[in-house]
């Protein structure tokens, strides 16, 4: 039996069989993910078993192969550091996201954590020291190891953002895996790549029997982090090394969806005021499912996006083409956002930034208090906002405040929604005052309004207006959150 096919057989035999028996430990540990009511939906706690499966099936395929035969790994015996430091690497990923898994860490812990394994990758000889696209090179020089350890970082938190569905983050793995592994093998490339990838895919499919909606078992942070720090890693290492010509175009191909889904997530969060740490029910999966889309058929969509970038990879590797894997992400991502099934409110945000800062550039005095932007979004969701924001707005022009916004996150009712207004200030920048104030509703936080002015006179007093003023719709918002989170599964 062929190496190769023997490491995906072994990988998946053995996922399957052992995720029962970490599922029982992680259990037992307490490392489970429990439903919250907001964000975290699923009727029990399930336990987070990705990571140590992983880990044991990769590495019990992997030595499968190398006992069937021994000279599978000749060509890069002068190589080894790459497997080492991607063992020390996978080693502090799976530790991060065990601890992540039982105490919840904080969004820049863990970033720490996935810094540091990063760095233990750059002595294997991945630092990425050029990007070429359609013959244009940009040259790293010593900062080469810039981008590596952004796109390392980038890998690791793609998959860890996508899942959030059952078996959505495995399905992904395993298309990508596989894309990975066709690119190396028709480049001729490395065989410890083609291994790990073939490694990687069986034993996500070992997994997916456990994974598959409904799931009994769930990747958690270790599970998911791991898969894009292997594939990650792998891309760099055994594929773009072995030619010019596609550079960096293959692995982005590759990675176009949940690469997109990371987009989204930061401009979505960014240009609405939040952290980019924050959690929302935004993502591709969230979209696709209120769409109507669950289970299987969520997976066969997400999947199919996925293998459409990943063959325009395998044409660009074929043919030496850059084109043929542009025009398969560019067909991918025209058409979730074309169908409104995905991108399409973040485009708009981004569509009016731009816009609002261009015109700011031309824009003259048209007196004193010009409207500059009057924007809504509706991320999210099917409730009209518009008759709430219109009692904010005018409160506003009523008490000539400088700017309003209005933002509006509620994970378990699917809801989401966001609108500012901003008019030309006559204060000069040094006298404006600026508050946030949180929308809170039976103890749970739904958003928050944003107003900026320039106040005069006693201070207390403008307090006191300000909060007589909210207090319509303070009520109004109260009522319309409430029925919403009664309605909410």
């Amino acid at each position: 039996m062929s190496p190769m096919l023997l490491c995906g057989i072994v990988s998946l035999s053995v996922a399957a069989l052992c995720a029962p028996l970490v599922g029982a430990v992680c259990r037992r540990f307490g490392i489970v993910d429990r439903p919250d009511g907001q964000r975290k939906l699923h009727a029990r706690a399930v336990p987070l078993t990705g990571g140590p499966t992983i880990v044991m099936a990769v590495t019990a395929g992997m030595a499968a192969a190398l006992w069937v035969d021994p000279q599978v790994l000749m060509i890069t015996r002068g190589d080894t550091s790459f497997l080492l430091c991607l063992a020390g690497a996978a080693a502090v990923i799976v530790l991060v996201g065990i601890l992540d898994d039982r105490f919840s860490l904080r969004g820049r812990q863990k970033l720490l954590g996935q810094f540091v394994a990063a760095c233990l990758m750059l002595p294997s000889g991945i630092a990425v020291d050029h990007v070429s696209v359609f013959g244009w090179t940009v040259q790293f020089g010593d900062l080469g190891f810039l981008f590596t350890l952004f796109w390392i970082l980038g890998a690791i938190n793609a998959l860890n953002l996508i899942d959030g569905v059952d078996g959505l983050a495995s399905t992904t793995g395993i298309v990508l895996a596989l894309s990975v592994a066709a690119v190396t093998l028709i480049l001729d490339g490395r065989p410890d790549g083609l291994l790990m990838s073939l490694a990687l895919a069986g034993s996500l499919a070992g997994f997916l029997i456990h994974n598959f909606p409904p799931a009994r078992m769930f990747l958690g942070d270790s599970g998911s982090m791991l898969i894009g720090l292997i594939l990650g890693c792998v891309a760099l290492k055994c594929s773009v090394k072995q030619y010019t010509v596609v550079a960096m175009v293959m692995p982005t191909a590759i990675w176009a969806i949940p690469i997109f889904d990371v987009a989204m997530a930061i401009v979505r969060r960014r240009l609405t005021g939040r952290s980019i740490y924050a959690t929302d029910r935004g993502h591709l999966h969230h979209c696709l499912q209120r769409q109507g889309h669950s289970g299987a058929r969520l997976l066969a969509v997400v999947g199919t996006l996925c293998a459409i970038t990943g063959v325009g990879a395998v044409g660009s590797a074929f043919y030496s083409s850059e084109l043929i894997a542009i025009v398969a992400v560019g067909t991918a991502l025209l058409l979730l956002i074309a169908s409104r099934s995905f991108g399409y409110a973040e485009m708009t945000l981004l569509g009016n930034r731009v816009r609002r800062v261009l015109m700011s550039l031309f824009r003259g005095r048209e007196g004193q208090r010009p409207l500059l932007h009057h924007e809504q979004v509706r991320l999210q969701g099917q409730h009209e906002w518009v008759s709430l924001w219109d009692v904010l707005t005018a409160f506003a022009e009523n008490n000539r405040l400088d700017s309003v916004e209005l933002n509006v996150n509620m994970p378990s009712a699917g809801e989401a929604y966001h609108a500012t207004c901003r008019t030309k200030s006559s204060t000069d920048a040094h006298e404006v005052w600026k508050t946030e104030i949180p929308l809170i509703v039976e103890g749970i936080r739904v958003g928050h309004i944003r107003l900026e002015g320039g106040a005069s006179g006693n201070f207390s007093a403008w307090l006191v207006q300000i909060g007589r003023g909210l207090e319509p719709f303070a009520a109004d918002f109260r009522s319309v959150v409430t029925r919403m989170q009664r309605r909410a599964p």
